[in-house]
């Protein structure tokens, strides 16, 4: 007897809806995706920041023969003259002083300070402007330098107000916040921009970060994006957040 071949296959309708499904589940997974790539991007590129100014800093060192940092950020020198005694060692393109051209190095741009809080009136702080000596690196990352007027063992003096739990100034006089003052050992602090001023969201946390230098060792800024915890995390530290009333 002859047998019969029996094919079997989807149908149409059996078809579209298995496509239908996949792009529901890739629809709900690709953003968390790019996300997660994207910080990976970032994360990976700050590590190689941070290490090309550390080993700038101590290549600046090594040249000095000294046994700490403090004399390449002897207050006697200018902030441009610190900023190029380790930038040397990196991929500069361009250099722009604090009293130059603001056009230059990215001009004069703002940066958002990493989580949303109060700037002490009860509105929602909108960061600093970026107007000091910097540098503009071949890879687009943006150098700038904070020059510390310090004394003795690399200490300087700085100041800060009393605030309440909401983050309200408790202590004001003729609409100004009354300052306390308080010491810290910073030989100078270097500021950072991971995809230039052009690109990115310019917030701390994110494409922004600072650390600071002490005689014998480099230390984190956790208000100033904490790049120590993201390296060691491997996590942006950043909140998402719009500049109004707090």
């Amino acid at each position: 007897m002859n047998k019969q071949k029996i094919f079997t296959a989807f149908t149409l309708a059996e078809v579209l809806i298995t496509l239908g499904i996949i792009g529901v589940v890739a629809a709900l997974t690709m953003p968390a995706l790019v996300a997660k790539y994207n910080e990976m991007v970032m994360v990976n590129k700050l590590k190689r920041t941070y290490s090309e100014l550390a080993n700038a800093i101590e290549l600046r060192k090594a040249e000095l023969g000294t046994s700490d940092y403090a004399e390449q950020f002897n207050p006697n020198l200018s902030a441009m003259e610190q900023l190029e005694g380790f930038t040397k060692y990196l991929n500069v393109i361009e250099k722009c002083s604090s009293s130059s051209n603001s056009k230059g190095c990215g001009g004069i741009y703002k940066i958002k300070p990493k989580k949303r809080t109060n700037d002490g009136f009860g509105n929602v702080s909108t960061g600093g402007n970026v107007s000091s000596d910097r540098v503009l690196l071949n890879d687009g990352t943006l150098v700038w330098f904070g020059k510390r007027n310090w004394s003795g063992d690399c200490q300087v003096t700085y100041t800060k107000y009393d605030k309440d739990e909401n983050g309200n100034y408790t202590n004001v006089v003729d609409g100004k916040p009354v300052p306390e003052y308080y010491t810290a050992q910073h030989c100078a602090e270097i500021f950072f921009d991971i995809d230039g001023p052009n690109k990115g969201r310019n917030q701390y946390g994110y494409d922004c970060y600072s650390f600071a230098v002490k005689p014998t060792k480099l230390d984190q800024h956790s208000g100033y994006g904490g790049l120590y915890d993201t390296m060691r995390t491997e996590k942006l530290d950043y909140e998402r957040y719009s500049a109004v009333k707090y």
